[in-house]
């Protein structure tokens, strides 16, 4: 199974600017039913005993093994319960000729001292090299399928339908913070992190007018990216061609104020606490006075995530080394004290947010 192309959609209206409110604190907007608690983050994470008997097992050798095999496993028989061929996927991929000349030129975009940093080399996702590899690629598909479909497991989905509503809970967060705030709808995205460009194509839908780039560091998910996007592109002629570039989230080399929305999107997990921190200070940078940053993420106070089961939380974490220090930051206040007002934190479903704030 392939993940549809977009379609074009009709240009979104644009609010007028409402007046800046005044700095306020972090706040939480719950749906009718929130999933959402108190806890600021779920046990299995930090300084916890819980926690400490975890972080074991995964610097345990022969147990991360078995453990990194086992998350694998999960995640494709979640897509292989819902028809989807992860492993036919993969061979389609390998067979594609284009996509290793598409690589080299990724790799080779000018970026006077771009240096992969530390955080970024450490195996994670059940791969040795990262984001480094083409089997990381090529898996980003299927993947991103079984979490939608893992989101929301007690729904008889599709992986199509699944995604739709995964992707469609995010977009409707962040146009009505837009329409709250009174800010116009953006006419220039960054999508920071945006691997193989499945978050941008769900943007450039939303935002069909937008001007949009999405960038990542890692060659081999751009390739994939560009791929499609020309595929995309053939399909339907007259959409807006998203552009991908390579380049690192805390640096991106861009202009000061030049973009409307700056979006992070499903990254901040994969980083320890200093690059998080980073990231909001390149985001006040380049995102224009009165533009909108946006995280979205696995949220700390999830109900579903605070109670996953221990054989669940035990995988999840062994293929995410920066767990402890993502669920224990406050990216509330980093952005708070980063230069962005009118911080909120909306709820996209149950086990993801939204953390949005203005640039002031």
């Amino acid at each position: 199974m392939q993940i549809k192309h977009q379609r074009c959609a009709h240009a979104q209206g644009s609010a007028r600017v409402g007046s800046r409110a005044s700095r306020v604190p972090a706040v939480v907007v719950r749906a009718t039913a929130s999933t959402a608690t108190d806890k600021a983050q779920p046990d299995w994470t930090g300084d916890k005993l819980m926690s400490k008997v975890v972080n074991w097992m995964i610097n345990t050798k022969p147990i991360f093994a078995v453990m990194k095999f086992g998350a694998k496993n999960a995640m494709k028989s979640t897509t292989l319960k819902a028809g989807i061929d992860w492993d036919g996927h993969v061979q389609k991929m390998q067979q594609t000729a284009e996509l290793q000349q598409l690589c080299q030129e990724f790799s080779q975009q000018p970026h006077p001292g771009l240096q992969y940093p530390s955080y970024y080399t450490v195996p994670f996702h059940s791969y040795d090299d990262g984001n480094l590899n083409w089997q990381a690629a090529y898996e980003v598909e299927p993947a991103s399928y079984a979490m939608a479909l893992r989101t929301f497991k007690t729904e008889t989905l599709t992986g199509e339908q699944a995604m739709l509503k995964l992707r469609k809970g995010i977009n409707d967060e962040i146009q009505a913070y837009h329409a709250k705030h009174g800010v116009p709808a953006p006419s220039s995205i960054m999508d920071i992190g945006c691997s193989t460009g499945i978050s941008s194509r769900w943007y450039q839908a939303a935002w069909p007018d937008a001007d949009i780039t999405g960038l990542d560091l890692s060659p081999y998910f751009l390739a994939v990216a560009e791929l499609e996007e020309r595929r995309r592109v053939a399909a339907e002629p007259s959409c807006k061609r998203i552009t991908f570039v390579r380049g690192l989230a805390e640096a991106t080399g861009y202009d000061d104020a030049s973009w409307d929305m700056v979006v992070f999107s499903f990254i901040a997990h994969e980083c320890p606490q200093a690059a998080l921190a980073a990231f909001v200070r390149e985001a006040r940078r380049i995102v224009k006075r009165g533009g909108v940053v946006c995280f979205v993420d696995n949220n700390p106070r999830s109900k579903t995530i605070q109670n996953l089961p221990p054989v669940l939380f035990t995988l999840m974490k062994s293929t995410e080394p920066w767990s402890d220090e993502y669920y224990s930051f406050d990216l509330e206040e980093a952005l708070r004290q980063g230069g962005f007002d009118r911080v909120v934190t909306t709820e996209a479903d149950h086990r993801h947010r939204t953390v949005f704030g203005i640039a002031v």
